[in-house]
């Protein structure tokens, strides 16, 4: 039984498998980070502020004190019909985030255009619209913090982690 707990613990770390919350130890070493392109009132950025925050990522309001700067793009957000029910009524909805950014480390350095994306689907079954307005924003939340973990791992990976 124990070495079968060490081999699946091996088998999960040699697929990039980490718990939720958990990020390399390169993360806190690309900071300081200075986050422009996006308002820092935007939902994303607030998410993205919280997240370095939990992850030890210092932040700076100050481009010269950066050591890296994040430039964000705005988040697409495109919604298409995922399912229907018998009566040809939508009760489905797919939405796919994609958000546009560029790491710089050092700052200044030309660095190339990367997309983060993320999907998910919100229903539509009817009944009452507060509690369907309240579960897509509870997806959309979920959906804007992975995005910001896996931010966080690339900035990270840039950072020399």
């Amino acid at each position: 039984m124990l070495l079968m707990l060490i081999l699946l613990s091996l088998f999960l770390g040699s697929c990039g498998f980490h718990p939720r919350g958990q990020y390399g130890p390169g993360a806190s070493s690309a900071g300081p980070v200075y986050i422009a392109g996006l308002p820092p009132g935007n939902l994303f950025v607030r998410e993205l502020r919280h997240q370095l925050q939990l992850a030890a990522v210092p932040i700076t309001d100050d481009p010269g004190e950066a050591a890296t700067v994040l430039r964000l793009g705005g988040v697409d957000s495109k919604r298409s019909v995922f399912s229907v029910n018998a009566n040809n009524k939508v009760v489905e909805y797919e939405i796919r985030l994609r958000l546009p950014f560029r790491i710089e480390h050092p700052p200044g350095h030309k660095a190339e255009q990367q997309y983060l994306e993320r999907r998910y689907l919100a229903y539509d079954p009817g009944g009452q619209l507060l509690g369907r307005t309240r579960e897509a924003r509870l997806r959309q939340d979920d959906a804007y913090r992975e995005m910001a973990r896996q931010l966080i791992d690339r900035l990270g990976k840039a950072g020399g982690g």
